[in-house]
């Protein structure tokens, strides 16, 4: 099959010989130039094998520079969640993960499902991209979006703003970049069995170290199997992964990683809505019952497949130069079913009507990328440059199906029906390739950096379809974006900055007149000042952003059917950020957002009026304490509180849903404590909305609906090193 799809990739542009084999080469920290430098970069392995745990106090990332860099020198506003934070929370799912980061809405689009990782970054796309390892995690038309479980990641770096110029087409409200677990040169052994609410179980385990005796062959396999219901008590969620990985370094110049992963997720639980009329809105018969299942047993279904495949190879051609590559192929397969609830349509307020769709969807994916870096002294400039090449192809072919189901009460009990066969109703197949060149040079005198960056991008659609001819549309474009960034490292750890950054993101439709669109274009301007005190291991950031997006499509007032392209939107807001460890004993995280984005004077009727599913402010606050003498030695526990303003309900109405605070807590114990033979064994309870309060996140549309909370989940976990 890898065969047949290479024989078929189109390259419309001859950059494709830049992307040869000829640097065969990927991804470890370079060699450093000045290491008695005090703006000497931090090697920070995010790429790279180190043995290193980090705590909740991040210092630096490959995230904003896509070479290892210190966080305190980074013009730019990065937010890094830490293996260490996933443990201590229990983070199940990046939304978990991401619940007290900055700038990121992680409540408002998922409700209580779990089947698609649905977070918006300062206001912006409720889809947020992601990036495995640097490398594009891609999306399908409809359903098939990939999900890595969090399991099988080591961290979470989210750089906020437009990242075209590193990632290519993009939003830009920023990108999530995942870090995979790869080989270890100490030896790791670690397995977990966890259980809790809804029939939750769990099981995970991680092996690593190296296999040879002189440290040349390292390996890394993380495991993970889940069952368990959800809260509507009629959907399961199911899922097996494993992410293996085995490294060759046969000299401290050259380090060869392949890496591989495989999900399966036979069931997806629930993503299911409830009218607006008894969620939002008062109803005569009260609110809608919480758990209330407005689907068929018989007929949901949600089972994805993802398998990927690749490498990181990296290699040093001098103590400045060092060359890496880095490509990964991927497969995603989803079959779907869904029965869903649209707006009341009776006069007691309690019968809904009905709809069913399916989709049947498959794409391939390959991304490669070769980047050559290298450190260089002009005068009393310090430079650190890289330089890139891009290429990635998606193949995407998808069937959706549309129909309809019997209507529903809503307060009364559960009745399963047959559902009438579902008739095509999309037969579509797209292909898109995107070929890229880009550059950047980090810029260090004494305590000043400067950060300037540009990036071409060629991009190509290619869509077809089989049930309506002459609808078939081929688009091209072609972007330049850049960046530019400065900061000030004052000696006592103080670091104002402010930098100014451009996206692009093509946008594959048709007019009214079946003309293409031109993609929408995304610029921000960023002001901001980090603190990484001297004597206390903590890291706090302040963020004032301005971006602006334009050619956003709006409803076409002449078509309701098609869209123009004359909307823009505009978000703006500051970002508060700490993470502290303040004794070996207590450690904080806490996050602020404020954030307005809307629709700006060219998006005719939307002027003015607030993007949906994205709420104005939130906050969180999260504190842990461990206890290490006394009776209670080896006992630890931790509270946070989450709050999460308003969001819209939709853009024609002005109803909102509720604000809403949430709490969590936490308490672990080192079972060694009371079996001295039980060394690094501890069991963890984590309990996620601990007083149960009902809420309802936000509403897709007042005619579609809104999505319930999670309730209270409570998880106990047993975990063991040896």
């Amino acid at each position: 099959m890898l065969a047949f799809r290479v024989r078929s990739w189109h390259l419309a542009v001859p950059l494709s010989a830049l992307l040869s084999p000829i640097s065969a080469l990927a991804a470890t920290a370079s060699p450093e130039t000045d290491a008695a430098s005090d703006s000497a970069p931090e090697m920070v392995s995010v790429l790279g094998h180190a043995a290193r745990r980090d705590g909740l106090v991040p210092t630096g990332s490959s995230a904003a520079t896509k070479d290892d860099s210190k966080l305190i020198e980074t013009p730019e506003s990065v937010s890094v969640v830490t293996r260490a934070q996933m443990d201590q929370q229990n983070a199940r799912t990046i939304v978990e993960a991401l619940r007290y980061t900055s700038g990121v809405s992680t409540e408002a689009q998922n409700g209580f499902s779990t089947r698609y990782d649905l977070l918006s970054i300062r206001g912006f796309n409720a889809n947020a991209d992601q990036y495995l390892d640097g490398l594009k995690l891609f999306n399908g038309a409809y359903y098939a979006n990939q999900q890595i479980d969090s399991f099988l990641l080591d961290r979470y770096d989210v750089l906020k703003g437009p990242p075209s110029v590193l990632y290519g087409q993009s939003d830009p409200g920023g990108a999530i970049v995942l870090g995979s677990k790869l080989p270890t040169t100490a030896p790791l052994h670690a397995a977990s069995i966890e259980g809790g609410s809804y029939g939750y179980v769990r099981g995970t385990l991680d092996l690593g170290g190296p296999i040879d005796r002189g440290g040349h062959w390292l390996y890394r396999l993380a495991a993970t199997g889940t069952n368990s219901g959800t809260q509507d008590r009629h959907t399961r969620v199911e899922r097996y992964g494993v992410a293996p990985a085995l490294s060759w370094v046969p000299d401290d110049r050259t380090t060869l990683t392949i890496t591989g992963f495989y999900q399966h997720d036979p069931r997806g639980g629930d993503y299911d809505n409830a009218p607006i009329d008894g969620t939002v809105l008062p109803n005569e018969n009260g609110p809608i019952p919480f758990a209330k299942f407005t689907g068929d047993d018989s007929f949901e279904r949600f089972d994805r497949s993802q398998a990927a495949i690749g490498y990181q190879l990296s290699h040093a051609l001098s103590p400045d130069w060092s060359v890496r590559s880095q490509a990964r192929y991927a497969q995603v397969g989803v079959n779907y079913n869904e029965v869903y609830a649209g707006a009341l349509a009776d006069a007691d307020s309690r019968i809904a009507p009905r709809y069913s769709a399916g989709s049947e969807e498959h794409y391939d994916t390959i991304t490669i990328e070769e980047q050559l870096l290298g450190h260089v002294r002009t005068g009393p400039l310090r430079h650190r440059m890289l330089f890139g090449a891009n290429w990635q192809n998606l193949r995407d072919s998808y069937n959706y199906y549309y129909g309809s189901a019997s209507p529903i009460d809503l307060y009364g009990p559960y009745v399963g029906t047959a559902i009438p066969a579902l008739a095509p109703s999309i037969d579509t197949s797209v292909a898109t390739n995107q070929e890229s060149i880009f550059a950047q040079d980090q810029i260090s005198l004494g305590r000043l950096h400067l950060q300037i960056g540009g990036r071409e991008d060629w991009s190509e659609i290619r869509t077809r379809s089989a049930l309506y001819p002459g609808t078939d549309f081929d688009q091209g474009d072609r972007a330049f974006t850049w960046r530019a960034g400065i900061l000030y490292a004052f000696p006592i750890g103080l670091s104002p900055y402010f930098n100014y950054s451009r996206s692009f993101q093509p946008s594959n439709a048709l007019s009214a007149a079946g003309t293409p669109f031109k993609p929408t274009t995304g610029e921000q301007y960023e002001a901001g000042v980090k603190y990484q005190p001297l004597r206390v291991d903590a890291f706090l950031t302040a963020a004032l952003f301005h971006i602006q997006e334009d050619n956003v499509l709006v409803s076409d007032p002449d078509n309701l059917n098609f869209s123009i392209q004359t909307g823009g939107i505009r978000s703006q807001g500051v970002e508060l950020e700490a993470h502290a460890d303040l004794t070996r004993r207590l450690n904080l995280v806490a996050s602020y957002t404020y954030q307005d984005a809307t629709f700006d004077k060219q998006s005719g009727a939307l002027t003015g009026r607030r993007q949906t599913q994205v709420p104005r402010q939130f906050f969180s606050l999260w504190g842990h304490y461990d206890i290490h003498d006394g009776r209670l030695d080896g006992l630890g526990f931790g509270a946070g509180v989450r709050y999460q303003g308003n969001t819209i309900t939709d853009n024609t109405v002005e109803y909102a849903t509720a604000p809403y605070t949430l709490v969590d807590a936490q308490v672990q114990y080192q079972l060694a404590r009371i079996v001295p033979s039980l060394k690094d064994a501890l069991l963890q309870v984590t309990a996620h909305n601990l007083l149960d309060k009902s809420t309802i996140t936000s509403c897709y549309s007042a005619s579609f609906g809104c999505y319930f909370g999670t309730r209270r989940t409570v998880i106990a976990r047993l975990s063991y090193r040896w």
